[in-house]
């Protein structure tokens, strides 16, 4: 589902929000995507950009992305990540460390050629792979039912685009399995890993939403 919010305020500047009226630091448009198919990954696809990973993967799923087409040059936009990551006990009870994680991309083209943005560098760490990361246990008193990591990250990008350029954002999903014996990375998990049959057992989603301010 994809909503878009366009100026139209006619009192105010005689038409819709375009960057030739309206000032820097203002809103130029607001663009939200949502999904929530339950999406598994056992392995890595070749879609993932992330270098220095050991011992897990990373994979770019193709429904977690946002389209925007610039309306000014050289916008910024602000990028809000919305979403979660789960894992399954594969069935040692015993054992249950495991570390999921995601980090925001863009492409400048529109196309493919993603880039990561939205974590700083660190200087210390040769193998930095710009990652929000949280680790668990994934079998609490034996079970999984009910376990996934909520993540949410935002940050401003500044382009270098002219005003017509369509802009890529989407999301890179990390997974480490640290006792080798969860295989997959799972996204929008249900409870109990199936449809449920309670309020509290509903699927979960995962949303993009992107806002362009004038540069």
């Amino acid at each position: 589902m994809t909503t878009q919010i366009k100026g139209n305020d006619t009192s105010t500047f005689g038409g819709a929000i375009t960057a030739n009226n309206v000032g820097a630091g203002n809103v130029l448009q607001v663009v939200s995507n949502t999904f929530n198919d339950r999406l598994s990954y056992g392995t890595a696809d070749g879609s993932g950009v992330a270098t220095g990973i050991t011992g897990g993967f990373s994979i770019v799923p193709t429904q977690c992305h946002t389209d925007i087409t610039a309306k000014g040059n050289n916008s910024k936009f602000l990028v809000m990540f919305d979403g979660n990551v789960a894992t399954t006990n594969d069935g040692a009870n015993s054992a249950g460390d495991w570390i999921g994680g995601i980090g925001l991309l863009v492409d400048p083209a529109g196309g493919t050629s993603w880039t990561q943005i939205g974590s700083g560098t660190n200087t210390t760490n040769t193998n930095n792979i710009k990652f929000f990361k949280s680790r668990g246990s994934a079998t609490a008193t034996g079970s999984d039912v009910f376990y996934a990591h909520q993540m949410s990250h935002n940050t401003m990008y500044a382009s270098s685009v002219n005003a017509g350029t369509t802009l890529r954002f989407g999301a890179e999903y990390f997974h480490y399995d640290v006792d080798a014996i969860h295989a997959n990375l799972i996204i929008n998990r249900t409870s109990n890993d199936g449809d449920g049959n309670a309020i509290y057992q509903g699927g979960m989603a995962t949303t993009i939403t992107v806002m362009e301010i004038a540069g």
